[in-house]
């Protein structure tokens, strides 16, 4: 199957093995698609979307709540967790409630991540620890050895395993366990002038993303062997990592998602908790 005639629309793909049971049938023809893939890192595509180098992406939950003005949420689609995700971490040599005033690494990679660690420590673990800005590949390559750092995506499936740090929070986990609620770290977004340029074409993208979502769902061993071939982990336990992964953005997942964003507007991270708008009930916008 091939890419539709139309013109293309440029969307953002994280470079994670995360995103692999969506993006793997669009990138190999599975499903018909009007695409220009464009892969980068969280950060990378919040700016390049932001700045209207992307008509849409997967981004961090944390830039729709910034500038929300600019987008609409695409329907149904999310990279969430109910519990532990497995590629969140913050791997540490103490245990957590000992590293208050302690420096800690965060990635430069994933805002949303860093700013629910901040929550995390802030409202529900008591601790002001320092957040100094690092690369975790220095840590797994023991260039740098700091007592705690926070890892995300393949990097994070890798570290989870070092040596040295024997204390893991699962930050997905972590926040279930507090709120009762799934975490929404990234969500799809589409500019509000792609809508009005393209109208009701529009509608093929979202056909396209729906029917990826169900191709990965149903071909879920095959992703897995394409993803064990990262050698970062085996076939079963690729299985256990999906299956912790959640796609949907349904009612429980559009709660934890603003139960996140009223925690930015109380730590300053935004000026107000955005309204949650959804493409899909907004068709008609021009």
């Amino acid at each position: 199957m091939g890419q539709s005639s139309r013109a293309l629309l440029k969307l953002g793909r994280i470079s994670y093995l995360n995103v692999l049971p969506i993006f793997h049938p669009l990138e190999t023809g599975q499903v018909a698609h009007p695409f220009e893939i464009v892969p980068g890192a969280p950060a990378d595509l919040n700016r390049l979307i932001a700045d209207g180098g992307l008509d849409l992406s997967v981004v961090s939950s944390i830039e729709y709540a910034r500038h929300h003005d600019r987008y609409f949420i695409l329907p149904d689609l999310s990279i969430s967790s109910c519990g532990p995700v497995k590629s969140v971490l913050l791997l540490s040599r103490r245990p957590v409630e000992d590293l208050d005033g302690q420096p800690v690494f965060v990635t430069t990679q994933s805002h949303t991540s860093v700013v629910l660690l901040k929550i995390l420590f802030n409202f529900f673990f008591g601790i002001d620890a320092v957040f100094v800005p690092g690369d975790c590949k220095d840590v797994l390559e023991k260039r740098q050895l700091p007592a705690a750092f926070l890892a995300i995506g393949d990097e994070a499936l890798k570290a989870g395993r070092l040596d040295g740090y024997p204390y893991c929070c699962d930050l997905g986990e972590e926040w279930h366990s507090r709120t009762g609620l799934p975490f929404v770290f990234a969500v799809w977004v589409i500019r509000r002038t792609c809508v009005a340029r393209m109208g009701d074409h529009v509608d093929e993208a979202l056909g396209a993303l729906a029917a990826a979502k169900r191709w990965g769902r149903s071909h879920i061993d095959d992703i897995c062997r394409l993803a064990e071939q990262a050698g970062i982990l085996g076939f079963e336990e690729f299985r256990e990592y999906y299956r912790l992964l959640g796609y949907d953005l349904g009612k429980a997942e559009q709660t934890g998602l603003e139960r996140f964003y009223g925690f930015l507007a109380q730590i300053g991270e935004t000026n107000e908790t955005p309204r949650l708008e959804v493409y899909s009930s907004l068709a008609s916008v021009a």
